[in-house]
């Protein structure tokens, strides 16, 4: 099982007009404890004490919320939002779970090797990025991880030849391609020179 780990975080009213702001200001965030059949709770914590968390155990991490000492709540980040042109978190949104009941989760595909591909030649032709996996909130890893670096042309890879965790596990059928090696496209390097020339010439 996982190391505990636990946040502490506030109440906070009902966000209106620039309420968010004022809070993110003094080094806040906004957000939300999504729960089953019940009202979800508006909370506030720490930008840095959840960003620190986030960027040590990743985002699929089974964390224990501590709101003011009276009530706890286990939880995984839902949804974090960001503003779309400088990028900052705007809020964070929790989704509440059981740590005794099953929870089905889309994980990120990582893929590690691609520079061996490309000194190959070949080109990864990517048809999932995501895989719906199903198993308790704190065994679900933060990504699924591909290594290509053994890869050839032709190969592939196939949900059924991924390696999950224990007590993870997929319904997707084993035999769907995740990956394929094909050889890199003429066009795409020709068309990289050509846009390379192009620049070229503008900052003569």
């Amino acid at each position: 099982m996982n190391e505990k780990v636990t946040i502490a975080i506030d109440k906070r009213e009902q966000m209106s007009g620039n309420a968010g702001k004022k809070l993110r200001k003094i080094g806040y965030i906004p957000g939300a404890i999504n729960r089953k059949g019940l009202e979800s709770v508006s909370v506030k914590i720490k930008k840095d004490e959840l960003m620190k968390n986030v960027f040590k155990y990743g985002k699929n991490y089974l964390f224990t919320l501590d709101l003011e000492g009276q009530e706890s709540f286990p939880v995984m980040i839902k949804e974090m939002q960001y503003s779309p042109i400088k990028n900052d978190l705007l809020n964070v949104v929790f989704q509440q779970v059981s740590i005794t009941e099953p929870i089905k989760f889309d994980l990120n595909i990582r893929i590690v090797g691609k520079e061996a591909m490309e000194l190959k030649k070949l080109h990864i032709v990517q048809q999932m990025d995501k895989i719906l996996v199903t198993g308790l909130p704190q065994d679900i890893p933060d990504y699924l991880e591909i290594d290509v670096t053994d890869l050839n042309l032709d190969d592939k890879i196939c949900v059924g030849d991924i390696n999950y965790p224990d007590g993870i596990e997929t319904e997707i059928e084993a035999d769907k391609i995740v990956l394929m090696i094909n050889e890199a496209r003429l066009d795409d390097t020709i068309l990289e020179d050509v846009v390379d020339d192009k620049t070229s010439e503008v900052e003569q």
